[in-house]
C-alpha cells in the first residue's frame, strides 16, 4: 500500500490521540483521589486502587498485546484496546466505587493493546531515518496525555461534577473508537510465506540479544525512578513546608521539560546517528538534577529544576523504544515492546514501593540517593556494554 502524506499524518494524529487518552484514563483520578475517598466512604489506599491497577495490568497484559501484534497486526490491537477502553468508559458513568474500580481495570487491560503498538506503527508508515523523530512524537503525546490529566481532569470534575466528566471521557472514547475503526490501517502486510516462515523461526533470545537485555534492564531502573520520584516528590514537599501547589507546578514543569526535549533530542540522536551516545548523555543531568529537586530551597528553584530533569529525563523513553526496534526482527517487534513495557511497569511498582520504605526508615535523602545510584548504574550499565551493543545493532541492520 502506497504511503500518502494525509493518510500518514491523519493515522498518526488517530493513534496520538489513543495515546493521550490511556494517559488521561490512567490519571484523571490523581488530582481528585482525596474527594474520591470521601465520598465512596473509602480509605485513600483503597482510592488509589483507581491508579494502581494500571502497572499491574500492563505488567499482565503487554507481553500478550506485543504477541497479538506479530501475530495478527497492530491494527487489531488498537482496535481492541480503543474499544475496551469505549466499553468500560461508560462503568464509569454509574456512582459505585467498586463498578468503578472494575471499569479502571478494564481500560487497564486496554492501555497495553495501544502503546504497545508504537515502533511498529511507526516503521509501518514512516521511513526509517525518521523513526526516532515520530517516536518521539508518540512519546509527546503519552506526556501530553499525563499532563491533561492533572489539569483539565480537575476542571472538568469542578464544572460538571463526577458523573458529568465521566461522561466526557466515555464519548470522547467512543468517538476514538470509530475514529480507529474507519481510518487506522496497516500499510503492509506479510504474504502467507513470509509468515510461515516467521512463525517457523525460534522466538529472539533475550540472552544472546545483548542489546535488548541491557535497554530492558535499563527500562526497569529507568520507568521506575521516574515514577518512584514524581509520585513521592509531593509528599517530600509537603513535609518540608511546601504546597500542594507547589508540587503540582514542578511536575507540570518536568512534563513541559519533557515535551520539549522529546521533540528535540530524538531528532538529535538521528542527525548523529548516535542513539545510545545520546541516551547515555541524558543519564548524567537526569541523576544529578534529581537531590536538588527535592532538596529546592524554593518553589521557583524546584520548578527549574523540574524543567530541565523532565528535558534529559523523558526522552530517554523514545530513544529507548528506538533501540528495541532496531534490536530485533520485524516479526517479533510487537513481543519487544511487550516486553519493555512489562518490565518497565514492574519497575514502577518495584521502585515506587523502595522509595517509600528507605523513605519512612532512613529518611527521604537516603530514599532520593537510592535513586541517583539506580540512574548511576544504568550509566554504567551502557558505558560497558555499549561497544557490544553497537555490534548487534550494526549487524542486525546489515542483516534487515
Amino acid at each position: 500500500m502506497k504511503a500518502l502524506p494525509l493518510q500518514r499524518w491523519g493515522i498518526l494524529a488517530i493513534f496520538c490521540a489513543a495515546l493521550i487518552m490511556t494517559q488521561v484514563f490512567w490519571y484523571d483520578f490523581a488530582p481528585i483521589l482525596t474527594y474520591v475517598s470521601g465520598h465512596y466512604g473509602v480509605s485513600e489506599l483503597s482510592a488509589s486502587l483507581l491508579i494502581l491497577v494500571f502497572p499491574v495490568m500492563s505488567i499482565l497484559v503487554s507481553a500478550l498485546a506485543g504477541g497479538l501484534i506479530d501475530s495478527r497486526g497492530y491494527r487489531l490491537s488498537l482496535l481492541i484496546g480503543t474499544g475496551l477502553m469505549a466499553v468500560c468508559s461508560l462503568l464509569r458513568v454509574i456512582d459505585s466505587f467498586w463498578l468503578l474500580v472494575l471499569a479502571q481495570t478494564g481500560i487497564a487491560v486496554a492501555v497495553p493493546f495501544v502503546v504497545t503498538p508504537i515502533t511498529v506503527l511507526v516503521s509501518d508508515w514512516f521511513e526509517a531515518r525518521d523513526e526516532a523523530k515520530i517516536t518521539g512524537i508518540c512519546a509527546i503525546a503519552i506526556f501530553a496525555g499525563l499532563a491533561l490529566a492533572m489539569m483539565v481532569s480537575p476542571l472538568l470534575f469542578t464544572a460538571f461534577h463526577l458523573a458529568g466528566s465521566m461522561a466526557i471521557h466515555a464519548v470522547a472514547a467512543f468517538l476514538l473508537f470509530l475514529l480507529t475503526y474507519l481510518f487506522v490501517r496497516q500499510r503492509q502486510y506479510r504474504a502467507p510465506a513470509i509468515q510461515a516462515k516467521a512463525k517457523a523461526q525460534a522466538p529472539f533470545q533475550i540472552k544472546s540479544n545483548i542489546a535488548l537485555l541491557v535497554i530492558l534492564v535499563a527500562s526497569f531502573l529507568i520507568q521506575g525512578c521516574f515514577n518512584a520520584a514524581t509520585t513521592w516528590l509531593e509528599v517530600v514537599w509537603s513535609a518540608r513546608g511546601f504546597g500542594i501547589d507547589d508540587a503540582g507546578l514542578a511536575m507540570a514543569a518536568v512534563v513541559a521539560g519533557g515535551i520539549v526535549g522529546a521533540m528535540i533530542i530524538p531528532a538529535l540522536a538521528t542527525r548523529a546517528g548516535n542513539t545510545l551516545g545520546v541516551m547515555t548523555a541524558c543519564l548524567v543531568p537526569s541523576a544529578l538534577l534529581l537531590y536538588p529537586l527535592f532538596s529546592a530551597g524554593s518553589a521557583a528553584w524546584g520548578v527549574a529544576c523540574g524543567a530541565l530533569l523532565g528535558f534529559f529525563w523523558l526522552p530517554l523513553l523514545p530513544l529507548s523504544l528506538t533501540v528495541i526496534d532496531e534490536a530485533v526482527p520485524k516479526s517479533h517487534a510487537g513481543m519487544a515492546a511487550g516486553l519493555f513495557w512489562t518490565v518497565g511497569n514492574a519497575g514502577v511498582l518495584a521502585m515506587t514501593v523502595l522509595f517509600e520504605r528507605i523513605k519512612n526508615l532512613l529518611g527521604w535523602q537516603q530514599a532520593v540517593i537510592m535513586l541517583i545510584l539506580c540512574m548511576a548504574a544504568v550509566l554504567c550499565v551502557l558505558l560497558r556494554f555499549a561497544p557490544a551493543m553497537r555490534r548487534h545493532l550494526f549487524i542486525h541492520s546489515r542483516e534487515a
